[in-house]
């Protein structure tokens, strides 16, 4: 396999995780979780979104979390921006990084941000402008990359207009995700091919969510097309906040089980794995999620010999 040598890890749960989880969790608690997570090694942390508070209110603390967080030198702290109003918030919060959220499907931007493409499109060009002479760094957030929950698949060549349109725009960073968690290896690959045909030096992340419970394999994909950051939520929580009403869990990438998955493959991150599941138990304790990864019910090398050692001789 062609593997990269290390892998960027993006903690999204504070951000990705809290909007969907159905109860508010008050600001000292998300205080205290972050900074926990700041311990942990991870590159980055999405630790709130700049979004109205009637559209996500389970983040209208996002000002006062940004004002209260201890922030560590070695951790990039970043933000979910939908429009030129969040960016102004975020610059006020002194963010080191904005995720700007860009929709490929129509359906779901309709439905997220009332916006058409073009206008999508150019609050990412002001974005930018806003960014200019800061030291802030803007990634594209591509939704629905791969699959809408009201169009279905979407097609490559759409994806990849918008990945030509935010690179022009100047961003600095592409993300793809698959907010809907329907991608599958073989897709994920023909996208990157060929995005990377087009642009081989574009930085690009990928942003998995597992309702298929395909999330490690298209990392494993990516991967072996030569993307090395990828975001990931503690416990696997997250979603979209405007998904069907009747589906069920479309959690991201559970963050111990990517990590345990890298350093099992011997391909490096910053993340202190030890204490990073220190934090998932906790997470998982303090919003009674049971033990919602494969990392937290044992499935790690350690866990198995561990046990095998307790056994009667």
């Amino acid at each position: 396999m062609d593997l990269p040598e290390s892998a960027t890890i993006v903690e999204m749960l504070p951000r990705d995780g809290f909007q969907r989880y159905p109860d508010f969790v008050p600001t000292d608690e998300k205080v205290a979780l972050i900074d926990a997570l700041s311990t942990t090694g991870v590159d980055e942390i999405e630790f709130t979104s700049f979004t109205h508070p009637k559209a996500v209110p389970g983040l209208r603390d996002a000002d006062e979390v940004a004002a209260r967080i201890d922030r560590h030198d070695d951790v990039c702290y970043r933000a979910l921006v939908p429009n030129t109003v969040g960016m102004e918030r975020a610059i006020e919060a002194d963010v080191d990084k904005v995720n700007a959220l860009v929709v490929i499907s129509d359906a779901y931007r309709q439905k997220n941000q009332g916006m058409t493409l073009e206008e999508n499109l150019a609050q990412i060009e002001a974005i930018v402008d806003l960014a200019d002479g800061t030291d802030i760094e803007v990634e594209a957030g591509l939704g629905t990359s791969f699959f809408c929950p009201y169009e279905g698949e979407i097609p490559k060549e759409r994806t990849l207009s918008v990945v030509d349109r935010v690179l022009e725009a100047g961003v600095d960073e592409v993300t793809l995700a698959t907010t809907m968690g329907m991608a599958d290896p073989r897709q994920v690959t023909a996208m990157l091919e060929a995005l990377y045909d087009d642009h081989p030096d574009a930085d690009v992340g990928l942003h998995l969510h597992d309702t298929n419970g395909m999330s490690l394999a298209n990392t494993l994909a990516a991967m072996q097309c030569g993307v090395s950051r990828f975001d990931a939520s503690v416990c696997g929580l997250g979603g979209g906040t405007i998904l069907p009403g009747g589906l069920g869990d479309v959690g991201n990438t559970p963050t111990e089980d990517l990590v345990n998955m890298l350093r099992d493959m011997a391909i490096e991150t910053r993340t202190e794995f030890d204490r990073l599941l220190e934090v998932a138990d906790d997470v998982a304790d303090r919003l009674d999620l049971g033990t919602p990864s494969h990392a937290l019910m044992g499935g790690t090398r350690e866990q198995v010999l561990a046990t095998t050692d307790d056994e009667p001789n």
